[in-house]
């Protein structure tokens, strides 16, 4: 993933034959631009085949997320004070000009054309009434051309407007989501230790897209607000006072509409945050998914995610309908304005022509346009983006890290730390650090103490992670960090040690070997260029620690912090490490966090803390003399120590090691992309998540009767013109008394009714659409989620091997937005505009039969152009979500790593890795749009040609037809340039959406675990554990990693498992527990655990994992999730593991991952689980690794009398803990070494075990 971290800072591999070409765009003319020519070679390029990463173009100039990012980071810095529309004027400051001046050209040029269409279609139409002499056929000629002038450069000024506005809308949503990034490398560790990266990943997926419809639609909603007041001159100058009642009737719903808009911002806010939610919780599932699976509560996590999917998709159901309400409310303003006009004018007693008629009719449309989509859509998504910008603008006034000033030219003075009575504490008054002073000066200084004492903390306060409460913290140096909990990113390994830091060979070399990983790359399937998944899930914990101690070594620095990187690595691999960095180190200052207080002898200085309280500060010598009784014992088995010696075998080994080469690319994060069109399947799955056939088909015979509605309403202004032509050739006459006359009266009252009445169905059918239609869409994407979510918590561990959290979380975060809420408005809208276009086809054909062979053709010829289209816009939809899962990631790893990022001063490097990322993903981006704009632009000019031959039919074969049926012909085509290419495009977009739903789906088919097996009653009883051949790897084109392991564990024996890190034992475990696929047999008490259920096998083990994971919630779910016991045993468990002093309620929070409680208290947690368990089976994976002395004794004599009738296998790397164990296991290279009583093995001065005891110091 990071490889181009090391951009200019590493020996780089040559630049790639296939780089990216030049945009189309940036070196295209003019006319090539205007009419969007320069799109033509992508159209190509992807009708031919399927799009791939490598086809993407290099970024247009000027879209650069660098250079975006810093303008509003810049702008961001000089708007003063922390006012809410503080982003909003950084964002016009930087924008605002070019995005107002495509305003203006909208309103003059836009308007123009516009507003002139109808009364030029009104001169045209009034040509063909009966006895006419107002227009000749000269000008109406004059007239028609005009008229297709005005339809061409309306077309081409629309859609240079439209994508300008959407370049202009990239911009912004590049600077932002850059801006998000640069604020999320700059977060305190009280919004880190709080909340997650959960709503960073939601602010970049889903908020920043708020600006794509609302800036687009922000502009039709004040020019329209100004076309309205045009429109309602021109209606005033033909029908007078008619005019204004009828808009009246428009204009009186826009506060409801407002006051909904505000609804909309409020509902919008609420979901964002449900959605942060979920997906914070969605992103703990993944990475600590092994554990959740060891202690089965996939149930739990699915119950847990699945119910803030339900308070989500409620907000969002809400939302839905407030946009359908206002939408709804658009739609029958137009309608109800038109009908109180021709009431009144009718009233009136006011006689109507053709032309007026006409006119009136296509101002109304033009009112229509703006009234049912351009300001009710406008009102919702500029209410989405207020509320998006609120809660973008929250985060990025989030408390920062503070600045801490190193003191200058340290690089000319002696390096030291410096600490003058520092205290930390809460803002509850929790005490981290008490009035502690120390300096630290160049050597090995070994901060020890009892768990929860402060040493991390205090390492953090050097680092600047946190900030001192009182007192002063000086450091004059450069400063390497390696943190407790090893962060691993995506990547390869060589990748993960060299970081930040240039190349350099030998440095390489000898850091690896002072890190004692020449072994293990031998073992890792390709070395040091292994991929590492997410936290390092392919990696053991020794593993995961040594990897993250290289990187911090790898660093060239003049004070070195390491936390506690000896706890999980074995004794001899601990004294290798300690010894080699001492050395490595000896000019520097080094900062060592370890229980391991065997090396306090070897050490130049030692700190021992308690309870946040300096205890002592000197050297071992100091300490020796000044030691209590308990710490007597430890201080003469420190006496005992052998000296380390690097052995022959050490030497060879150096010899054999093979020859390193620069870092290469390594894509991690690269997606397999479909090809074709999507799959049926799809569309199926997502109809029968929605409620099923039935339901669907009732939907669209209910959208059917609605249009059929509100086309009969077009139509009847056709009866009412006709009507009135032959009324007033009656009153011409003077023979109104004529019982002719009487009835066509009588019909015209009767007609007038009836037009209320539809009126009134219209409004009640187009709400009941709307809202039956979003149940369906909300049921389809909770059903989707449920279905997805359940597929992922019971997939096998081989899919989280090879699936990294960031892809997960980009389909779970990204692809689902998009069917919660783009593809549901896009089949909305489909489905409105396409039954329209289709009653605009009745209606033309039902004035001249002959018309319906150019619409079959039309349509032919546009559906070809789909065809044409939908290729390329469909990969470049695959390329969109795939190249936005490198952001999800990378962003995800980020704020898991961002001490060790700071520590190594990799913010700008990150940054543009950020941006390398960000420029990969917006060039699709940009090809999406600029591909979508063009086909829009050539659908209508097509549409266009169509118009000019329907009206030039009429002039050139002038027929008889009712005037009344020829205005309605010719507006109804004017409908369709407004319509068809809206339809074509969104049936276009619909497949291109559907790939969210294909990307998301694609996991329905994850393999899942085989829950099938016997559940038996009262097993194991004994707890006799048999391995018999037994081989294991991840996956199967990687190396076993228990290679045919043989071994009988009686019942209620005590097995010591002891190794090198990365031997295997915790591979046992895995095998045990059934994560992996095994060859071979394992029985317990005689019984085949491939024949049992996997969770009831589960169950009934309890395990102490290495690595102890704490989920956000309180202490009651950390304990008991699934609500079994009671609080009587629950807080006996926290008083056995003597937790019961700090947690002082069992509703007490835990922030995510458990950062408010030390890596031993959430060990303790993890112990506290187990005594909740009544299981014969007990496995403790490094279970007090992460604690002091004291507390390991008080533990050990808690499980030897808690589990005293269990079997009980220990991993373990303090050899004391296990010495005691009725066996021995010793593992290496994943193959049973030695296996026998532990006296039996030492007796045996030859054997690994005794060499292992000895160069522990535990025996002489």
């Amino acid at each position: 993933m990071l490889y181009f971290l090391l951009k200019n800072k590493i020996l780089m591999v040559q630049t790639s034959p296939n780089a990216k070409k030049i945009n189309p765009r940036d070196k295209s003319n003019f006319l090539s631009k205007i009419f969007f020519l320069f799109a033509c070679t992508t159209f190509r390029k992807g009708y031919r085949k399927c799009l791939q990463e490598e086809d993407v173009y290099e970024i247009a100039k000027g879209y650069d997320s660098p250079t975006l990012s810093t303008l509003l980071e810049n702008q961001w810095k000089n708007v003063k004070g922390n006012m809410k529309n503080r982003l909003f004027i950084a964002l016009f400051k930087s924008f605002g000009g070019i995005y107002m001046a495509w305003g203006l050209l909208y309103l003059t040029a836009g308007s123009a054309f516009k507003i002139s269409q109808p009364l030029l279609q009104g001169k045209i139409i009034s040509y063909f009434a009966p006895d006419q002499t107002g227009v000749t056929v000269n000008e109406v000629c004059y007239y028609t051309g005009l008229l297709c002038l005005c339809l061409l450069l309306h077309t081409t000024v629309n859609h240079s407007y439209s994508f300008g506005i959407r370049q202009v809308v990239l911009k912004i949503k590049v600077a932002v989501t850059g801006l998000i990034y640069r604020k999320a490398l700059s977060l305190s560790a009280s919004f880190t230790s709080k909340d997650s990266s959960g709503q960073a990943i939601t602010l970049i997926t889903k908020d920043v897209e708020a600006f794509e419809h609302a800036m687009f639609l922000f502009h039709k909603l004040w020019v329209g607000i100004i076309q309205i007041f045009i429109v309602i001159y021109i209606l005033y100058d033909q029908i007078g006072v008619s005019a204004l009642v009828g808009v009246s009737a428009i204009l009186l719903p826009l506060p409801v509409q407002g006051f909904i808009g505000q609804k909309i911002m409020n509902w919008k806010i609420r979901a964002g945050r449900n959605t942060d939610r979920r997906v914070k919780s969605t992103q703990e599932m993944l990475t600590a998914i092994r554990t959740i699976k060891m202690y089965t509560w996939e149930l739990f996590f699915e119950k847990a995610i699945i119910a803030l999917r339900k308070k989500e998709v409620f907000n969002l159901r809400i939302l839905l309908y407030l946009k359908a309400l206002i939408l709804s409310i658009g739609i029958l303003n137009a309608k109800l304005g038109l009908y109180f006009c021709i009431i009144t004018y009718v009233a009136l007693d006011n006689y109507i022509t053709a032309e007026k008629a006409f006119v009136v009719t296509g101002c109304f449309a033009t009112l229509q346009n703006n009234m049912t989509i351009s300001i009710p859509l406008a009102i919702a998504y500029v209410a989405e983006l207020k509320a998006a910008l609120e809660r973008i603008t929250s985060f990025l006034a989030l408390e920062e890290i503070g600045t801490r000033s190193v003191a200058k030219n340290f690089y000319s003075e002696k390096p030291y730390v410096n600490i003058r009575n520092a205290t930390v504490k809460t803002e509850d008054g929790h005490v981290f650090i008490n009035n502690v002073t120390i300096r630290f000066n160049n050597g090995l200084n070994l901060i020890t103490g009892p768990i929860g004492s402060g040493k991390s903390t205090l390492l953090r306060l050097v680092l600047g992670e946190l900030a001192e409460t009182s007192g002063s913290v000086e450091v004059c140096g450069n400063v390497s960090y390696a943190s407790q909990e090893p962060w691993l990113f995506p990547g390869s390994v060589k990748q993960n040690i060299v970081f930040n830091e240039p190349w350099n060979e030998e440095r390489y070399k000898e850091v690896v070997r002072v890190s004692a990983l020449r072994k293990d790359f031998e073992a890792l399937p390709v070395g040091d260029m292994t991929c590492i998944t997410d936290k390092g899930l392919n990696l053991s914990r020794g593993q995961k620690t040594r990897i993250n101690l290289a990187r911090a070594l790898y660093k060239v620095a003049n004070i070195y912090l390491l936390d506690d990187c000896l706890s999980s690595v074995d004794g001899q691999v601990g004294k290798h490490i300690f010894f080699e960095c001492k050395e490595f180190l000896k000019r520097e200052i080094c900062i060592l966090v370890s229980y391991q207080e065997l090396f306090l002898r070897k050490s130049d200085n030692i700190i021992i803390l308690k309870n946040g309280c300096l205890e002592f500060y000197g050297s071992y010598e100091g300490l020796k003399d000044g030691a209590e009784e308990d710490l007597k014992f430890t201080l003469n088995k420190c006496e005992n120590l052998i000296d380390y010696h690097v052995t022959t075998e050490e030497i060879d080994e150096d010899e054999r090691y093979p020859r390193s080469s620069p870092i290469d690319e390594l894509n991690v994060y690269k997606e397999n992309i479909n090809e074709g069109a999507v799959s049926c399947d799809v569309y199926k799955t997502y109809v029968k998540a929605g409620g099923g056939v039935a339901l669907f088909v009732f939907v669209l015979l209910l959208a059917v009767a609605t249009q059929g509605i509100l086309s009969w309403n077009d139509y009847f202004v056709s009866f009412w013109v006709d009507m009135e032509q032959e009324m007033s050739g009656f009153r011409y006459n003077q023979t109104t008394h004529s019982a002719e006359f009487k009835a066509l009266e009588k019909s015209n009252k009767q007609i007038m009714i009836l037009y209320s009445f539809v009126v009134l169905l219209g409004a009640v059918f187009t709400l009941a659409k709307s809202f039956l239609f979003y149940h369906f869409t909300c049921k389809a994407s909770t059903n989707i989620h449920k279905l997805i979510i359940k597929k992922i918590i019971n997939a096998n561990m081989t899919f989280f091997n090879n699936n990294l959290s960031g892809n997960i979380l980009n389909r779970m975060s990204r692809d689902l937005a998009i069917l919660d809420e783009r593809l549901p408005a896009t089949l909305f809208y489909l489905l409105k505009v396409a039954l329209l276009l289709i009653g605009s086809i009745v209606v033309i054909c039902s004035v001249n039969p002959i018309f319906l062979i150019p619409s079959i053709l039309f349509l032919v010829l546009l559906y070809y152009g789909r065809c044409l289209y939908i290729p390329t816009g469909r990969s470049i939809r695959r390329l969109e979500g795939s190249t936005r899962s490198p952001l999800v990631g990378h962003i995800n790893s980020t704020l898991e790593g961002l001490a060790t990022i700071r520590a190594n001063a990799a913010e700008e490097t990150m940054k543009s890795e950020f941006d390398k990322h960000q420029d990969v993903h917006n060039s699709v981006r940009y090809m999406n749009f600029a591909t979508t704009e063009a086909f829009g632009f050539y659908l209508d000019a097509i549409s266009t040609i169509y118009v000019i031959c329907i009206v030039l039919t009429f002039l050139i074969w002038k027929t008889d037809t009712l005037v009344g049926r020829v205005g309605l012909a010719i507006t109804q085509a004017f409908g369709w340039t407004k319509q068809i290419e809206w339809t074509v495009r969104q049936w276009a977009e619909i497949e291109n959406l559907m790939t969210s739903g294909e990307r998301v789906l694609e996991y329905q088919t994850i393999s899942g675990e085989d829950t099938n097996g016997a559940k038996i009653k009262g097993w194991p009883s004994g707890g006799e554990i048999v391995f018999t051949n037994v081989s294991l790897r991840y996956n199967q084109d990687h190396k076993y990693v228990l290679r045919n392991v043989n071994l009988m564990i009686k019942s209620k024996q005590r097995i010591g498992v002891i190794g090198r890190t990365g031997a295997g034992k915790t591979s046992i475990i895995s095998a045990l527990y059934r994560l992996y696929d095994y060859e071979g047999d394992i029985t317990i008490d005689g019984v085949n655990i491939k024949n049992v259920d996997v969770l009831f096998l589960r169950r009934r083990i309890s395990i102490i994992p290495q690595d102890p994971v704490l989920f956000a919630g309180t202490i009651r779910s950390n304990l008991d999730p699934n609500e079994e016991f009671t609080d009587r045993e629950l807080w006996r468990a926290l008083d056995e593991v003597h937790l019961k002093r700090i947690v002082l309620d069992l509703e007490m929070r835990i922030y995510e991952g458990g950062t408010n409680f030390s890596v031993g208290q959430r060990q303790l947690i993890s112990l506290a689980r187990a005594l909740l368990c009544d299981n014969n089976v007990l496995v403790l994976d490094e279970a007090t690794a992460n604690m002091d002395p004291h507390t390991d004794k008080l533990i050990q004599q808690i499980i030897k009398e808690t589990f005293c009738n269990c079997t009980v296998i220990t991993i373990a790397h303090r050899l004391n803990t296990i010495m005691d164990s009725d066996k021995i296991l010793v593992m290496d290279s994943g193959k049973v070494v030695e296996y026998d009583a532990p006296e039996a093995l030492l007796i045996n001065r030859e054997s690994v075990f005794y060499r292992m005891v000895q160069n522990n110091g535990t025996v002489q």
